[in-house]
């Protein structure tokens, strides 16, 4: 079963490489052959070594590159690493399968914070696709600006509803732009991690938890504000991987 996920996707093409971030990688696109050529013969520990520099270093990542690696972890028994490259695909995709992948092995390790809903899966097609969004939604609001004013000045009465329509846009973009992004979230890497009340090493410890969990993050610093069982507490950055749009 492990594999079947990772055959499929890789079979239909969606681990192709797609960097926009090729430019930037001019140094690393022979370490990025190398390592695709080592999984290929099945020499997926070596691999892995040389995806995750370039990864860890350069900051930089295709989804093909990331799934492969998930593969690997996930072979590995890292199930954490797996569910966090398995996120970050999933933020670049949108592809429900791989949600389906989380499902599966949250469940088997009965893991917290990841019951996935369609408000989920559209608010990642949204932070996928939100500069282009507001960008469109701009436009039109330029367009229905210039139809008020050609209104205005050339029939000689105001247009109620097209200002209403105006003020409208506006409101929504507004929203957008400032709270559209939602928060992130992240993977609890490690073990027998400490979850504070505060954000400090003094706070007294509300719980303790393994590796694998999914979280909220709603501020990042050297502590991070998480939401745990809808219950704000506090967990050293270390210890997680956060995804990021």
């Amino acid at each position: 079963m492990q594999n079947l996920f990772y055959k499929i996707l890789i079979s239909t093409g969606l681990i192709s490489i797609n960097f926009s971030l090729y430019g930037q990688m001019d140094g690393s696109i022979s370490t990025l052959n190398l390592a695709d050529s080592l999984f290929h013969q099945e020499k997926y520990t070596e691999s892995l070594e040389l995806y995750e520099t370039i990864l860890n270093e350069e900051q930089l990542y295709s989804s093909g590159m990331i799934l492969k690696m998930a593969y690997v972890k996930e072979g590995l028994g890292d199930y954490s690493g797996a569910l966090y490259l398995l996120n970050l695909f999933y933020s670049k995709t949108s592809d429900k399968r791989a949600l389906r992948k989380m499902e599966e092995l949250a469940k088997k390790h009965d893991l917290y914070g990841y019951q996935f809903t369609d408000t989920e899966f559209f608010r990642t097609i949204y932070k996928k696709y939100h500069l282009h969004i507001i960008a469109s939604l701009g436009i039109f609001a330029l367009f229905v600006f210039s139809t008020i004013l050609y209104q205005k000045r050339r029939r000689k009465h105001r247009p109620m509803i097209a200002g209403v329509f105006f003020v409208f846009i506006l409101a929504t973009l507004f929203g957008l732009i400032n709270f559209g992004q939602g928060r992130n979230r992240a993977v609890v890497l490690t073990d027998q991690v400490y979850l504070r009340v505060g954000p400090s090493s003094g706070a007294n410890v509300a719980e303790i938890i393994g590796k694998g969990h999914r979280v909220v993050v709603s501020k990042k610093d050297v502590w991070v504000k998480i939401h745990w069982n809808d219950r704000p507490l506090y967990i050293r950055e270390s210890h997680l991987g956060i995804i990021e749009g």
